[in-house]
């Protein structure tokens, strides 16, 4: 399973970087004797107008389509409508709690503190001692 994720991974950063060489230098490949001599323009040309003639029904819903721009739009007028309600966090008001947090345990140590002690008094009274 790793091995096939680890292609995978190396296949699409592989793809995104042609792809992205190519953007890089799209004006210097149409430029370029091949894409001249093989009239790669006209050729995609085509190839739309047939999937036109092809999918009338998909293209003839164009106008139903939402343009991105339409959409964060949207979400943009729906984030300004939400009416939120925030705490205020004062400095002062976090110290005091951290201080309160810092007492509290202080004394939970002290009391453990204090419990230890009285089990190793207790421990040393019940040791047998030899007297020699």
């Amino acid at each position: 399973m790793g091995k096939l994720v680890k292609g995978l991974v190396k296949f699409t950063v592989a793809a995104a970087a042609v792809g992205g060489l190519a953007y890089v230098f799209k004006d210097q490949i149409k430029e370029s004797k091949p894409y001249k001599e093989y009239e790669v323009d006209e050729k995609i040309k085509k190839v739309k107008t047939t999937l036109k003639e092809k999918m009338p029904a998909f293209f003839d819903n164009e106008a139903d389509f939402v343009e991105e721009d339409d959409i964060l739009e949207d979400l943009d007028l729906a984030a300004e409508d939400v009416e939120r309600d925030y705490v205020s966090i004062t400095p002062e008001a976090v110290v005091e709690d951290v201080k309160d947090a810092v007492e509290e345990a202080k004394d939970a140590v002290a009391d453990k503190v204090e419990e230890v002690k009285e089990a190793a008094e207790d421990a040393a009274d019940e040791i047998p001692t030899i007297e020699a």
